[in-house]
Parts: structure tokens; C-alpha cells; sequence
């Protein structure tokens, strides 16, 4: 059986300090990386402290944005917040949080292996997944598609989001209606990010267009930001004839739209009708209000936690999807 030394030579530290950090010292301070490789170490060399009990399950999470889309997007920020509160109300611990911006350091290698769970924001490449799965299988990732799924994932009802957008720009538009969305990307481990094929709610919008026999119209963006949908409203300025309906991928994308095709002198409601996604707070507040499908982005992060507590708690490592509702909020953007 391993002793404190081994542990303490397998981390890099003293003895003491693994005694310390293994009997949660709180006047001992060592940084993340350090704790998580003593941790680590632990695991590794099956070392326990006799007579102590159990201790909360640890969770690491991880995402794919960089770090200057974290400042930007609320998305994330809803999403972490749901996970960080679950988690505690679940008394769970959570480790830290490691950005998909650039490689991994070998302090997420060594959490990994020690962490009980692993929570995921955003789409991983398949191989990514792979790697991830050798180190620890209790994985759940928030807001990702595959075709072979083989994790626990948590999304977003959007295709039923844009069925109900389109249903209600409808009657407005009949059959003039167009799309605005930005790509959507995989990540690998080493941070490198690949374009997928194929975006949930461009896919419905087309599938929609044909089965009601209308002519799609649809304008990709680089992003997914203000500025991106400005670009987009000079496009759609340039079109033979203004659209009476636009459905935006998301809320910034729709804002930006209306503040370049007001610079057009063109208005919503009265010229066309917009609607967003997400229902972001300045969805409410902008002139005209904005019209959005509101994806619960807290719960998806609440829900995440719920999924890996099973599969640490309770055992239940199968491979599912659960499917989250939208609710399509109606504001002065579609005249109502």
C-alpha cells in the first residue's frame, strides 16, 4: 500500500503539504494546479486516509469558447452560473474551469483522472470525446450534436423553437421569409476548431421552407455577434425585395439587423418581423423589443449537474440526449 511520501514525491511537494490538502486545512495556501495533482497522485497510487470518510464528489468543467467569447456571450455565463449553484446545492465540489482557447495544461491531464465527473460546454470533436473517455468515463456535455452519440448529452429544444418562429413570422411574410445564422464548430483537445457540417436551426429552416413549399433564403455569418448581424442587414438591404420575415439565429445576430436596416429606412414591425434567439436581456429593452425564443440556458447547466450526479452517485452511465423545451417570447418585433 502507498504512504504519504510516495504521494508526496508523484505530486512534486511535501508530505506535509499532502497531509494538509488531504485533511482540508483551510489555512494551507497552494494554488488549483497544485491541490488537483496531490489529489491526483492520490488516486493514482489508490493512497486513503484511514478513518475519512468519503468526501463530496469532485466535477471538472470544461469549455470550448475562448475566453474573449465568455465576456461576450450571457449564453455561457447562464450556463456556468446553473452548474456552479447545482452543484453546490447538490454538495458537490467544483474543481475549476478549463477554457478550449489554447492546449490543455497538465493540471486539467492530472484532474481529469482525479475528478469524478467532467461537464463539457459546447461541441468536442469525436476524438476529443475518445481521449476524454480513457481518463473518465462519467462525462456529460451541454449544447452538442452527433450523429453516434456515445455521452450523456443536454440541449435545447431549437428545432421546435423554429418551427414555432417560422410558424409565427408566417403570417406576416407567407412565403418571404430568410435565415441568419452563424457556423457552428467542433473542437479537438488541443484547441483547434473545425467547422461542422450542418447547424441545427438552419437545417429546420430549410426542412421547414420545403415541406411548406417555399423558397428558402438563408445568410451565413462568420459569428455571432452584433457586428456580424449588421453585415448581415446591408445583405439583406441588397436583396431584390426587402423579406417581410427574418428569423435570426440569435439575439445579437437580430439586433444587429435592425439597427443597419434602420439605417436603410426600414422598420419593424411595420416593414418586416424579426425574431432571436435566446432572449437575451437587452432582447427587452432594445426599441423595438425584440421577439425571441427563450432557451432556458440556467437549466441546461442545472440539468447537466443532474446527469453527472448519476453517473457518479447512482451508476447510470448510459448514453442519452435530454431535450430541454423553448418558449417563443412575443414582443413589438412581430407587432405584438
Amino acid at each position: 500500500m502507498a504512504n504519504i511520501r510516495q504521494v508526496a514525491k508523484l505530486a512534486g511537494v511535501s508530505a506535509s503539504t499532502v497531509s494538509r490538502i488531504l485533511n482540508d486545512d483551510t489555512s494551507l495556501s497552494v494554488t488549483d494546479q497544485t491541490r488537483t495533482k496531490v489529489l491526483a497522485a492520490t488516486k493514482k497510487l489508490n493512497y486513503h486516509i484511514k478513518n475519512k470518510s468519503k468526501k463530496c464528489p469532485v466535477v471538472g468543467v470544461l469549455t470550448t469558447m475562448d475566453l474573449d467569447q465568455v465576456a461576450e456571450y450571457t449564453y455561457y455565463q447562464q450556463i456556468k452560473q446553473g452548474i456552479i449553484e447545482e452543484l453546490k446545492r447538490e454538495k458537490m465540489t467544483l474543481s475549476s474551469i478549463y477554457y478550449l482557447n489554447n492546449s490543455l495544461d497538465s493540471s486539467f491531464w492530472d484532474g481529469l483522472y482525479y475528478w469524478d465527473g467532467v461537464i463539457v460546454i459546447g461541441g468536442l470533436s469525436e476524438s476529443a470525446i475518445s481521449e476524454l473517455k480513457k481518463l473518465n468515463s462519467n462525462i456529460v456535455i451541454i449544447e452538442a450534436r452527433y450523429k453516434n452519440n456515445s455521452v450523456k448529452l443536454v440541449n435545447a429544444n431549437l428545432t421546435a423553437g423554429v418551427k414555432e418562429a417560422l410558424t409565427q413570422l408566417e403570417k406576416f411574410a407567407q412565403t418571404n421569409i430568410v435565415y441568419v445564422g452563424g457556423p457552428r464548430y467542433m473542437t479537438n483537445l488541443q484547441g483547434e476548431k473545425t467547422q461542422a457540417k450542418g447547424e441545427v436551426r438552419l437545417n429546420c429552416y430549410r426542412e421547414w421552407m420545403k415541406l411548406h413549399d417555399q423558397d428558402e433564403c438563408s445568410i451565413l455569418t462568420p459569428g455571432w455577434s452584433i457586428e456580424d448581424g449588421v453585415q448581415a442587414g446591408k445583405e439583406i438591404a441588397q436583396l431584390p425585395t426587402l423579406p417581410k420575415g427574418i428569423l435570426a439565429g440569435n439575439d445579437q445576430l437580430a439586433i444587429g439587423i435592425m439597427q443597419e436596416l434602420h439605417t436603410k429606412g426600414f422598420h419593424a414591425p411595420a416593414d418586416y418581423h424579426i425574431i432571436g434567439f435566446d432572449n437575451i436581456q437587452m432582447a427587452q429593452y432594445y426599441i423595438p423589443r425584440l421577439s425571441s425564443v427563450s432557451v432556458p440556458e440556467k437549466d441546461l447547466g442545472i440539468t447537466a449537474v443532474h446527469l453527472i450526479r448519476e453517473d457518479i452517485i447512482e451508476k447510470k452511465t448510459r448514453a442519452a440526449t435530454t431535450l430541454l423545451e423553448v418558449k417563443l417570447i412575443l414582443r413589438e418585433s412581430t407587432g405584438n
